[in-house]
């Protein structure tokens, strides 16, 4: 019997632990970020305003971009909270970036980890791998090594920050199968030992995309890793 009640103990442990360090994550982040709801949406300049781009575009002779550009923002509640940049700029850190937008502030990166390979096919199906960084505490807080998602349905090993596998983000084949078809959407599950701690589905939008996240079993997986697997999906959306 002793034997049967640790595990159950640990478990209940770690998940104590858990819930205190998201206590922690609430001086800093929004609460539906870390136990609720949210999405990932594309944001472009309306008409007028674009028009007002095409007309500082010939007075100032090209040196304002005009260009259709897509702006990916984290939105609770229907209003943008946060916005993904991609892009190398002054004073911002290399890789996949999520940033407050006033002021804007970097909260999570995401570095691609580089290896050198010979160019080959297989190498098309070998994992990819990001460090996720809170850039507020300037530390790693876990590892996404990822595969598929073209040829074969996309997956996400969740690892901490001492290698251990904490969860697993897996796409069901008939999501997959549903975009090569373009009538299906895109539809991804966090899970942790089996249960599944979030969910992820694409909402139809006319001239826009959204990705809505729902946190299904909060205290189980560190919410910035959650936060995290969907920026690696979502992030070459965004323009910036």
């Amino acid at each position: 019997m002793p034997s049967a009640e640790r595990p159950i103990s640990m478990f209940a442990a770690a998940i104590y632990l858990l819930d205190v360090h998201i206590d922690m994550l609430r001086r800093g982040w929004p609460e539906a970020v870390l136990t609720g709801r949210y999405s990932f949406a594309t944001r472009r300049r309306d008409g007028l305003v674009q028009g007002l781009f095409d007309a500082a575009d010939v007075l100032t002779d090209g040196l304002i971009e005009k260009g259709r550009r897509d702006q990916l923002q984290l939105r609770i509640g229907g209003q943008p909270s946060m916005i993904v940049l991609t892009g190398a700029y002054p004073g911002y850190p290399p890789g996949i970036k999520i940033c407050t937008i006033s002021p804007a502030e970097p909260m999570l990166v995401l570095c691609e980890r580089q290896v050198d390979r010979p160019p080959s096919i297989s190498g098309a199906f070998e994992p990819v791998c990001f460090d996720v960084v809170d850039h507020r505490l300037g530390v790693v807080i876990g590892t996404l090594e990822t595969t598929g998602g073209f040829v074969r349905p996309a997956r996400t090993v969740i690892h901490g920050p001492s290698g251990q596998v904490l969860g697993r983000l897996t796409q069901p084949v008939t999501a997959l199968i549903g975009r090569w078809l373009l009538v299906g959407r895109s539809r991804y599950d966090i899970t942790v030992d089996g249960v599944r701690v979030a969910r992820v589905r694409q909402i139809r939008r006319l001239w826009a995309y959204e990705y809505r996240v729902d946190l299904t079993a909060a205290g189980l997986l560190d919410p910035r890793l959650i936060l995290a697997c969907l920026l690696q999906k979502v992030h070459s959306l965004s323009g910036y």
